[in-house]
């Protein structure tokens, strides 16, 4: 397979498992495929405002290997792992801002702001160019483009647990 059939499989697999996951009311949050020649690997991290069981992650996995079938990538030459994002979920794109909103988030910059690259705060609005989280009872802006990395903030859930 040239890397010009590999895009094309990888779109191909992205649009099927993202139409099958809406139909049961979840979400694709994010997709690696591994492998350059031939699928390896695939993560799919599959996002949901409910808690989702281990027979629910059990049928995602029948049916997306299914899935993987009909599109031409055969069982067995491949590693699945179906996963939720995790509670420090990495946040990549505008929708995964979206869903993260009035949550506390870490951003790491490429540029800093007075001196700073790494902020803590919470989230509070999104468009499509820039974010703007709370922290101390003061706003800070930040350009979408700016932000190196970016996930759910922990120390929320720490507090969580201590009380």
């Amino acid at each position: 397979m040239n890397g010009g059939d590999q895009v094309v499989i990888k779109n191909k697999i992205t649009h099927s498992i993202s139409k099958y996951l809406s139909s049961e009311n979840l979400e694709l949050y994010d997709l690696n495929i591994a492998g350059d020649q031939m699928i390896t690997k695939i993560e799919i991290f599959i996002f949901s405002e409910e808690e989702q069981s281990i027979k629910t992650f059990e049928r995602l996995s029948f049916q997306i290997h299914r899935l993987l079938g009909e599109l031409g990538v055969e069982k067995g030459s491949y590693e699945l792992i179906i996963s939720s994002p995790g509670i420090e979920r990495s946040l990549k794109t505008t929708r995964h801002f979206e869903l993260a909103l009035n949550e506390e988030i870490k951003i790491k910059l490429f540029n800093p702001k007075d001196g700073e690259y790494t902020f803590i705060g919470n989230l509070i609005k999104i468009d499509n160019e820039k974010i703007e989280i709370t922290q101390g009872g003061l706003s800070h802006f930040f350009e979408l483009e700016n932000i190196k990395k970016a996930n759910i903030s922990f120390n929320k859930f720490k507090e969580k647990i201590k009380s």
